[in-house]
């Protein structure tokens, strides 16, 4: 599966056989989004679309559960490795660099920080930006667009980092500071998965750290106000932020096969992580979101990876090979397909020529695999599948599109760095396929429709497509390569 999955998205993305851009330029402005007036982003971490949607793990509720209340992306990738990069690329449009590949294990800034090309900065070494690279936060702001980005355990340990000023770990100046790339029993949050950590732009400015703040919120303290978290946020549509940004610990987001600390369970001798520990994570949140005012006067919710690795198959949650077994031949790595490959016509950047930098042993030029990603909405028609391929790129253009940033930018339209790249497809109706936002009953995935992926432009993409997946196997022959007729 993985194999053909990896050589239909390459394909389609136009990367087997030539450049791809192809004739039919779609360009953002050519489709209006529906009128979505809340986005939650839950960004997880590290699993390929093999290991977690298929039923390889323990994780029935991401995989089977929440598309039948949406709609699942067969063919959405990260664009490189390992973790900050993508981060980074998601909301600035900056391509990873070498410190961002490699997690940043010195937190110090960005050298020498000069602009690049298609609004790309130079970035020999450092991970943190300079003011003047702006990010999808900048752009909310100055559009009077309300935000926030939770963190799970963000400032459990004193000292460990700043709850205050988003979350960073110290002074970037000069040598920098260790960047804590691991959890602890007591902290598990890392500033790796954090987006805000690392531009000036935001770190700099007192309004914006603000709006970082731990999930569960934080009493008040000495000189320092109570902190509102995401459950007492949901509580009316007049708390809840336009946009919000959440980041479960090292544990909850699938990260560590064995998590530190609490996973979630309610068990304390549990300690069992992976796509285990996420699905507990989403089955706490996703219903309190999918309750709230907010979500339902025209919310969205997109639950997705930063990049894809190997979809481990013999031991643990999609974690590790395991090389214990009495039959010798099971132990030998699987297969890398779905982690190494990359779409959407992704640049690699000034900085690196590898975004995949030789991860897993293999050349993972130009990009971080794919991961799937899951939309639920009253404009998404429940149980559709889309095989259009999109990237943390597309993601980033889909925001600015959505809340109506459309000036500035690196193309004048209001999209930031390869965000702005000619011809990258933002969401487009094979996802907002419901545009009358009449609510509709779940249904099983590829029941009410499989999206084919096609170079046109986006108001051109076929309509919902007849499927026949029905029955007990229907979740599992919808995932079938080529179900989508």
């Amino acid at each position: 599966m993985a194999a053909t999955v990896a050589a239909t998205a390459l394909a389609a993305a136009g990367l087997v056989g030539g450049s791809g851009a192809g004739s039919a330029m779609a360009t953002s402005h050519s489709f209006q989004p529906p009128k979505i007036k809340h986005v939650w982003t839950i960004m997880l971490e590290n699993k390929s679309y093999e290991a977690s949607f298929t039923g390889l793990n323990q994780n029935s509720y991401l995989w089977k559960t929440l598309p039948q209340y949406g709609e699942l992306l067969r063919q959405y990738y990260g664009t490189g490795h390992y973790s900050l990069d993508n981060y980074i690329s998601a909301v600035s449009g900056q391509a990873p660099a070498p410190a961002t590949q490699a997690d940043c294990g010195q937190y110090t800034n960005v050298s020498p920080g000069t602009p690049a090309a298609d609004g790309q900065v130079h970035a020999t070494s450092g991970c943190v930006y300079p003011s003047s690279t702006h990010t999808l936060f900048n752009q909310l702001d100055d559009k009077h667009v309300s935000w926030k980005s939770y963190m799970q355990d963000m400032g459990n340990t004193p000292g460990r980092e700043d709850p205050y000023k988003c979350g960073i770990p110290g002074d970037p100046s000069g040598s920098g500071v260790v960047d804590p790339g691991g959890a602890t029993a007591a902290d598990q949050y890392v500033p790796k998965h954090n987006p805000t950590a690392w531009f000036h732009s935001v770190i700099d400015n007192p309004k914006d750290c603000a709006k970082v703040v731990p999930l569960d919120g934080r009493p008040a303290q000495p000189g320092h106000a109570a902190l509102s978290g995401l459950a007492q946020d949901l509580k009316s549509e007049k708390t809840t932020p336009a946009f919000s940004w959440i980041t479960p610990n090292n544990c909850s987001d699938a990260h560590d096969s064995s998590c530190k600390g609490d996973n979630g369970s309610g068990d304390p001798n549990n300690h069992q992580g992976g796509l285990y520990a996420s699905d507990l994570f989403l089955q706490k949140w996703i219903p309190q979101i999918m309750a709230s005012p907010a979500f339902q006067d025209g919310g969205l919710i997109d639950i997705t990876f930063d990049e894809a690795f190997p979809p481990y198959k013999l031991y643990g949650n999609s974690t590790a090979d395991y090389t214990g077994n009495a039959d010798k031949t099971l132990n030998t790595p699987t297969d890398t397909a779905q982690s190494v490959v990359a779409c959407c016509n992704e640049l690699p950047g000034p900085n690196t020529s590898q975004p995949g930098d030789q991860a897993f042993g293999q050349d993972t030029t130009p990009g971080g695999g794919i991961t799937g990603s899951v939309l639920i909405s009253r404009y998404i028609k429940p149980g559709t599948i889309s095989d259009q391929p999109y990237n943390h790129y597309s993601w980033l253009r889909s925001m600015e599109d959505l809340f109506h940033v459309n000036c500035g930018g690196t193309d004048g339209h209001g999209h930031l760095g390869y965000a702005a790249t000619a011809g990258l497809r933002p969401f487009g109706p094979d996802v907002y396929n419901n545009p009358s936002g009449r609510a509709m009953q779940p249904a099983v995935m590829g029941s009410t429709g499989v999206y084919s992926a096609t170079s046109g432009q986006p108001q051109d993409q076929p309509a919902d497509l007849a499927p026949d997946f029905t029955g007990a196997n229907a979740i599992t022959d919808s995932l079938k390569p080529g179900a989508g007729k």
